[in-house]
């Protein structure tokens, strides 16, 4: 009886012993992992928003051993998920919003044993080559948990930070196609309207193109708001000749006016007027880099149709802003190849 007397106050030495020792470790974690997107934050906070997104790119829900099922609501303050894993039960809901800077929410996990709150935030900042997005999740540890780590060396952030890591990894993925998808088709034959437009002229290469006739466009604007232009139509580029061995081109930005526009003599910018005429027309959703693709198919239908190219330049209208149009991939462009 003493035998078993002595190992029971040895038992809870150990215990209490044990239990002192754990206490006074630290179990604060706080995991941080980020990483640079070439996208805008908008178009990123896309994938993010809505827990039914996640399933894209999140390295847990990817994970066969897991099983997740979406709450009602999966997006906005509330929306959830929850999870099963080999080790337990976790449910993810959101507890915070500011649409294209963050997310932020609690993850509650509970392995049977016991149970653990952690607070994650996804965040999103601008930066000089694309959007920073930084993955941070921090808690802390309770008594039982501390000892189940140091007992068998169980780090947690050798074992989130990969996840994290991989996570950026495919959220990059998942935004980049997400902002090369692309179609277009020919309208068919039309009728243009002739009218009056602002415009500037010059040549570039075509690696210089984009950024070149970009800026003539906004020096145009700038010259219509000083003086009180009103635009009479949305911009559009006018190629005057394409070099096609060298990449070359002569090419005018052009912008519709109402009336006939006396400009400045020590101005750039000059008064032209279109004839109205036929073209077919080709209409493309997606990057500038896809309106050559789009041409040839207008290109083709007319070749397939016997159809008669006209001296006038071909054009295209942008009908989106880039700067109100985020994702390159809802970018609507109008190609028209004039013919007799």
């Amino acid at each position: 009886m003493k035998a078993i007397k002595y190992i029971i106050i040895l038992l809870l030495i150990f215990t209490i012993g044990g239990a002192v020792y754990f206490s006074l470790k630290d179990g604060k974690y706080d995991i941080t992992q980020t990483r640079v997107i070439d996208a805008p934050a908008s178009v990123i906070y896309k994938q993010i928003e809505d827990f039914k997104q996640w399933e894209n790119w999140n390295p847990w829900l990817k994970e066969e051993e897991i099983t997740s099922t979406m709450g009602t609501q999966t997006q906005g303050v509330d929306g959830n998920y929850s999870f099963t894993d080999d080790n337990g039960n976790g449910k993810v809901t959101i507890t915070g919003v500011e649409p294209n800077k963050s997310l932020t929410m609690n993850m509650f996990y509970d392995n049977g044993i016991t149970s653990s709150n952690s607070d994650v935030v996804i965040g999103l900042e601008q930066v000089e080559n694309g959007t920073q997005v930084t993955w941070n999740m921090k808690g802390e540890q309770g008594l039982i948990d501390k000892a189940i780590a140091t007992i068998f060396g169980i780090k947690m952030e050798e074992e989130i930070k990969p996840k994290y890591k991989n996570g950026l990894e495919n959220l990059d993925d998942v935004v980049t196609k997400s902002m090369t998808v692309n179609s277009s088709y020919v309208d068919g034959i039309i009728e243009t309207g002739g009218g009056y437009f602002l415009y500037m002229s010059s040549s570039s290469k075509k690696e210089n193109f984009q950024e070149l006739k970009t800026q003539m466009l906004q020096n145009i604007m700038s010259y219509m708001q000083r003086n009180k232009i009103d635009m009479y139509g949305m911009p559009r580029i006018i190629y005057e000749k394409i070099n096609t061995f060298n990449d070359n081109m002569i090419f005018s930005a052009a912008i519709p006016v109402q009336n006939r526009e006396i400009t400045a003599t020590d101005s750039n910018i000059l008064c032209s007027y279109q004839e109205p005429g036929k073209a077919v027309k080709v209409t493309l959703k997606g990057a500038y880099s896809n309106i050559d693709e789009a041409r040839k198919k207008g290109e083709e239908f007319i070749d397939q149709n016997g159809l008669l190219r006209s001296e006038e330049a071909p054009y295209e209208i942008y009908k989106t802003d880039p700067m109100l149009t985020p994702n390159p991939a809802d970018y609507l462009t109008e190609i028209y190849l004039p013919i007799q």
